[in-house]
Order: structure tokens, then C-alpha cells, then sequence
């Protein structure tokens, strides 16, 4: 399906605050003599200041799904060899608005909903060119999930607050997150990033504790995070640099599975929400 099939369920949520993806083209910084070419660089902005959040509802989901869908067009054709995503001043995105989710009547919206995400975010993996995701600044749910569904990652030093929150409201990293970061950091620090973190009191990483787990390739000073972003890329796609990811893991190796069971056994009822206290009944304490 594409992006425009799901216009219906945004037409539902008129009042949405739309994050719009706009589209600068860069010519990548020379490696080796020459420029690997030109670079799609999408920036996720809601026209508003850093006291309103950039946030994925039902509208902002199908613009940036279009604008994907034209850049793989725009791939295959060899206009374009990298795509990367940022996003405005400490924002890369805090996730779905949650406006739009508690508005959603139905079982056929939450499953449109859905949809969409999967859609759009499968595009973002393939789109035929290396993606980059660069974290800037905050990075929540589907925020973080579109990181993690891009083919590389760059974080800030100053990016605060990236976390899959989910459990804290009992939903699970419905768009790729809770696949793709065990199999990228390991099972027990993804367990840790999924549900240890937000069931006590919804803790997140910054973006040095991002990069020591593996969850970005890269990290940069904020000055000109997005400049060295851009450089880093370019050497990446000529093949002068290779990322290494120490923690990642293949689930199908046997010793990897034991490991996959592990943590969870370890957790026990500990990371089990606690059953609420009975009403009190009487005047006795």
C-alpha cells in the first residue's frame, strides 16, 4: 500500500499538529577525491518553538511516507545514494501523538494506525540507498523506531531523553523497536532500554549512554552535529568507514538464544506491574 491509502484515517483527527518532512538536497563532502553524490536530507518540523514537540499522527505519518515513497523513486533512478533523517532543534521526535491514539475509537482506526506505521517505516528500511537516522535531540517510540529502522545512526552529545516507553503505559514498540533493538544492542540491554527503564519511573538514555549501548554508530558535539553527521555518511557510503557494532546479535545462533531467554527468566515477577491495593473499607486504619 502507499502512504495516501490511509488518508482516510487522517481525515478522522482534523486538529492533528502536523510534522511536516521537508527535503534539502546535498552534494556529500569529497572522500577520497571525489563526492560519493548527492544525499536526500529530510527534516522532521512542526513550525512550532522547542515547547512543542515534534510528534508521528495519522497526517504527519503519510506526508513523510510520500515523501520516502518519492525518494525511492528518486533511488532507483541514481539521482540519490543516502537519505537522512533529523530533526528540528532537540527534537529528533517524541513519538505518536497521543492525542491522536486516545481519540481513536475502534478497533478498524488503532489497526489503520498500525498499519500505517508498518508501512511507512518499511519503506524508510528500503529504500534501495543506505538510510541515516540523526539523533539530535530527544527520541521517543516511534521517534526512536524510525532511528531503528534506518540502515545507520548518528546521536548528539547533548541529545537527551531517547527511550521506547511503551511498558510504562502498557503498549509494546509496536514499530519495529521491539525486533530490531535486541538484535542490535543484545537481549539483556534492550530489555533494559524496553522494560527495566520504563517501569522505573520511565527512565531514558542520553545520547553518550545511546552510543556506549550501540544504539547509534556514531556521536558528534551539537554545534555542527548535523554537518559531521553529513561527513560521516558520505565516507560510509564510499566505503572508507564501516561501523562496528560490538553488541549486536544474530538470534539464530544457538548460544544467542540461550541469551534470549535469559534476561526475562532473570526478571522474574520483579518487572511485573504490582497488583493495586484494595479500596479501603471502614474507619480502621
Amino acid at each position: 500500500m502507499s502512504a495516501a491509502d490511509f488518508r482516510k484515517l487522517a481525515d478522522l483527527f482534523p486538529s492533528e499538529t502536523v510534522t511536516h518532512s521537508y527535503v534539502q538536497d546535498i552534494k556529500l563532502p569529497a572522500v577520497n577525491g571525489s563526492s560519493p553524490g548527492t544525499f536526500a536530507l529530510i527534516t522532521l518540523d512542526n513550525g512550532l518553538d522547542h515547547t512543542k514537540p515534534t510528534t508521528l499522527g495519522p497526517a504527519t505519518l503519510i506526508e513523510l511516507g510520500t515523501v520516502l515513497e518519492g525518494l525511492k523513486e528518486r533511488a532507483a533512478r541514481g539521482e540519490i545514494v543516502g537519505v537522512g533523517v533529523t530533526g528540528k532543534p532537540y527534537f529528533l521526535v517524541a513519538g505518536a501523538d497521543l492525542s491522536t491514539v486516545k481519540s481513536v475509537s475502534g478497533r478498524e482506526q488503532g489497526l489503520w494506525m498500525a498499519q500505517l506505521g508498518h508501512d511507512v517505516y518499511s519503506t524508510l528500511a528500503n529504500l534501495g540507498v543506505p538510510s541515516f537516522a540523526f539523533i539530535n535531540g530527544l527520541a521517543l517510540g516511534g521517534g526512536l523506531e524510525i532511528a531503528l529502522q534506518s540502515t545507520y545512526r548518528t546521536v548528539s552529545t547533548a541529545a537527551g531523553a531517547l527511550a521506547l516507553p511503551e511498558a510504562f503505559i502498557g503498549l509494546i514498540p509496536g514499530w519495529g523497536g521491539v525486533y530490531i533493538l535486541p538484535r542490535l544492542i543484545g537481549p539483556e540491554n534492550a530489555l533494559k532500554v524496553m522494560i527495566e527503564n520504563p517501569l522505573s519511573n520511565n527512565r531514558t538514555l542520553t545520547g553518550p549512554q545511546a552510543f556506549k549501548l550501540g544504539v547509534a554508530d556514531a556521536m558528534f558535539e551539537p554545534a555542527d552535529f548535523v554537518e559531521q553527521s553529513v561527513a560521516w555518511a558520505a565516507q560510509v557510503i564510499a566505503g572508507a568507514v564501516t561501523p562496528e557494532r560490538a553488541n549486536a546479535v544474530d538470534p539464530a545462533e544457538p548460544e544467542v538464544a540461550a541469551r534470549w531467554a535469559a534476561p526475562s527468566l532473570r526478571a522474574g515477577p520483579s518487572w511485573r506491574p504490582r497488583p493495586p491495593t484494595p479500596p479501603r473499607t471502614g474507619q480502621g486504619p
